[in-house]
């Protein structure tokens, strides 16, 4: 029985892309509208494939981008989230999965007056897989993978939720198209807020 709702943050409830491009470019040398084609139509395995980026290179990479976000203003969750989890947290206890800072994350929410909706904030970088970090999250709150579903947007978040056997709904407003999450055969696909509401209630 499901008893946890469990989201990504970045491109699931929070509107952060413009602000990653925004990095991206001022960071990293020729960056271009091609790679952030890329990243929505083939995921971002294929993106550092084609940017011939070296695996050793991705820690820094990464932390480049997730100590720029933590500075970010002005993000907003997107249309609809708010009233959905006012709804879903009737039912369920919700928590959030993240390689953003667990601050950043919390500051954000409570701008928008949800960060009391939670019962948890899990941050940590998933760059060796994230499916370690939603078994980590199941065993530091102790929850069984059959008591949470997991929220969200990219092929790699459907792929770290079945290796942790665990029910997964994809978004199709973040960062992944509608087309390449369907390719991972994700348990659910939904394309607004509110339609993720009908299948969990």
């Amino acid at each position: 029985m499901i008893k946890y709702i469990v989201f990504d943050f970045d491109g699931t409830l929070a509107d952060t892309l413009s602000f990653i491009k925004e990095i991206a470019y001022e960071e990293f040398e020729n960056v271009s509208d091609h790679d952030f084609d890329v990243l929505r139509e083939e995921g971002v395995g294929a993106l550092i494939k084609e940017r011939k980026i070296r695996f050793w290179n991705l820690p820094k990479t990464v932390l480049k981008l997730t100590s720029r976000m933590t500075n970010v203003q002005g993000i907003n969750l997107f249309p609809e989230v708010i009233d959905s989890l006012l709804v879903l947290s009737q039912s369920y206890k919700l928590g959030i999965v993240s390689s953003n800072s667990e601050k950043n994350i919390f500051d954000n929410l409570k701008k928008h007056n949800v960060h009391h909706l939670f019962d948890f904030i899990f941050s940590q970088s998933s760059l060796f897989g994230k499916d370690k970090v939603l078994k980590k999250m199941c065993k530091k709150h102790q929850i069984h993978h059959s008591e949470v579903i997991y929220v969200g947007d990219e092929d790699r978040d459907i792929v770290a939720a079945k290796k942790a056997k665990i029910k997964n709904i994809a978004v199709s407003w973040g960062y992944n198209s509608k087309n390449k999450l369907r390719q991972l055969n994700p348990d659910f696909l939904v394309n607004s807020p509110k339609e993720m509401v009908s299948y969990l209630s």
